[in-house]
């Protein structure tokens, strides 16, 4: 008898961990749900509905979809996305591509610092971008009254144009071809380029044979994240088409959601679904291309070092080109940010020294909505950011460390708002507000853009999280099952803090991304709950052109300061 009652507690107690396991791995899938489906479910009622949603009555029409392709500006609107989208890609892939063959493989001085510059466009707001081109190559930029000073004739270039506001969405760009062309460039097989040498090919043969070929999958890669940014770049359009009147798809969504007096809530929504069509037609062309990736491998065992290719006498000018392009770029935007944050007026007919002033710093520390926009944007970067770390890392354990029979689809749903602007995402989380009851509670608090930054982001700190899971043995996962352990205990005792650096490198992405995010904020920003990013774009419109750079100052000076802790005392990297 006592035999009997020592095999069957054991039993009951297995099935009800298996039973507590299911239910946990149930839910985490069905949250994982919700999340992807609370910005597009609404959006996508909306689009088909007559009706505003709060006074939906069931019915679904294409009727919006008919009124938005009847517009006049229509035609215009698409050729003018288009010329935007040709000219911007265009720049950022030939420029990055050059780029990074420059810093990555050849033997210009300090490629390794140049490299770490290049990039940090990435984790900088585009509004900062915008703002910046418009005080230093605006027609009262600090570049443009140099130029006019020393030849007393207007400067040639106007940012105020379809060629200006792509260039200036180029430049925000340029990193993302950068970042994925130079770790293709460096981990090339080294035998290839050594038996061109033997044959007499010199440095640009080798380039265009060999290194250029090889780096195809990422110049491909790089090439359709660049058309996603392109048709997903809302701030740079605002700040320079705007006051001329130039529209993309972006700033028509903004024009017709936001600044009409009465919004035309179904065409809206119908030309924000032609844009998430587009975005994920790309993504799923990007995914299709990357299926082939396996002909260019070209990194093999015993390969050995891959030396820098010797530029000779063209050493020196190719690094005087990197500095130019930084220079006439990042350099010059960050400058003209930095000095109006400074000054009274900022004008190269005035000696900056005459004008230096701490007024619009006391102004952002001492005016509440300033001073509350800065410390909402922290709370948001510090806890928002932990919270979506820490559902990441659940929704990673389900999808490829359990035997939860939905875990290929849970891998699908966390991946799938990569293919989702964050102008839709902003504009579906407000329609959800309105639409499913209990969600109108976090409407106007920090809570409802934390929800939107997570949805947001939800594919980038997966994207950190399941490969770093997938390179951990199924050994620790099988071992802690033999010891009793349930898949929670192994997943939070064992699993996690083997890959506790991936999770600390998702943790600073998403405080970065969090710092600077401002598209998933458009649609539900309201006053109390303001965060940098808006309260630039707001602070901009009346001309508070110093309060707008202290602000961008302050938003540069935290990001910096949270990637020298993450990158210094806890080793984490940002790229590769």
């Amino acid at each position: 008898m006592n035999s009997s009652i020592g095999t069957s507690v054991p039993g009951r107690s297995r099935a009800g961990s298996e039973r507590s396991e299911a239910f946990a791995q149930y839910s985490i899938a069905l949250f994982c749900l919700v999340l992807v489906a609370i910005p597009l479910l609404p959006l996508i009622l909306q689009a088909f509905s007559a009706q505003p949603l709060y006074g939906w009555d069931g019915s679904l029409t294409f009727a919006n979809f008919v009124h938005l392709f009847g517009l006049p500006e229509i035609p215009a609107l698409a050729g003018t996305t288009l010329l935007f989208c040709v000219i911007s890609i265009a720049f950022s892939t030939i420029f990055g591509t050059v780029l990074a063959l420059l810093v990555g493989r050849t033997d210009i001085p300090l490629r390794g610092a140049l490299s770490n510059i290049l990039l940090w466009p990435m984790f900088v707001s585009p509004l900062v971008i915008g703002f910046g081109a418009i005080l230093t190559y605006g027609p009262s930029g600090y570049i443009s009254g140099l130029y006019m000073r020393f030849t007393g004739q207007s400067a040639p270039w106007d940012i105020y144009t379809v060629w200006g506001l792509s260039l200036m969405s180029g430049i925000a760009m340029v990193p993302m071809t950068i970042l994925y062309c130079i770790s293709s460039a460096q981990q090339q097989d080294p035998r290839l380029e050594a038996a061109a040498r033997s044959a007499g090919a010199g440095p640009l043969r080798i380039v265009s044979r060999i290194t250029i070929p090889l780096m195809r999958p990422a110049i491909v890669y790089a090439f359709v994240m660049n058309v996603v940014a392109a048709l997903e770049m809302f701030a740079i359009p605002l700040l320079l088409g705007g006051p001329v009147g130039i529209q993309l798809i972006t700033t028509f969504i903004y024009d017709k959601g936001f600044e009409a007096g009465r919004p035309d809530y179904g065409l809206v929504s119908a030309a924000a679904i032609i844009l998430l069509i587009m975005v994920c037609s790309l993504v799923a062309l990007q995914h299709i291309l990357l299926s082939r990736a396996h002909r260019f491998i070209s990194i093999g065992p015993k390969g050995g070092r891959l030396q820098p290719l010797e530029l000779g006498g063209w050493r020196w000018p190719a690094f005087g080109l990197v500095l130019l392009y930084i220079a006439m770029t990042m350099g010059a935007l960050g400058f003209g940010l930095l000095l109006r944050s400074f000054v009274s007026i900022l004008t190269p007919f005035i000696s900056p020294l005459e004008l230096l002033t701490l007024e619009n710093y006391r102004d952002v520390l001492f005016n509440p909505t300033y001073r509350q926009s800065v410390i909402n944007t922290v709370l948001l970067a510090v806890i928002g950011g932990f919270v979506a770390t820490a559902i990441v890392g659940a929704i990673a354990f389900v999808a490829q460390r359990s035997d939860f029979r939905m875990r290929g689809t849970v891998d699908m749903l966390a991946q799938l708002p990569r293919a989702v602007p964050g102008l839709i995402v902003s504009l579906g989380v407000f329609y959800a507000a309105i639409f499913v009851p209990g969600l109108g509670i976090i409407a106007g608090t920090l809570w409802i853009l934390g929800l939107a930054y997570i949805i947001r982001y939800l594919p980038a700190g997966y994207g950190i999280v399941a490969p770093a899971l997938l390179q951990v043995t199924q050994d620790f996962d099988r071992a802690a099952r033999v010891a009793g352990a349930s898949w929670a205990m192994t997943m939070r005792r064992i699993v996690a803090p083997v890959v506790k650096p991936a999770f600390l490198a998702c943790y600073t992405l998403m405080m970065i991304l969090f710092l600077k995010e401002y598209a998933a904020a458009i649609f539900l920003f309201r006053p109390g709950n303001e965060v940098i990013s808006m309260t630039m774009l707001t602070a901009w419109i009346p001309g508070y052109t110093g309060i707008v750079s202290s602000l961008a100052v302050i938003q540069i000076a935290i990001t910096a300061i949270l990637i020298l802790i993450a990158t210094r005392l806890f080793g984490v990297k940002l790229h590769g």
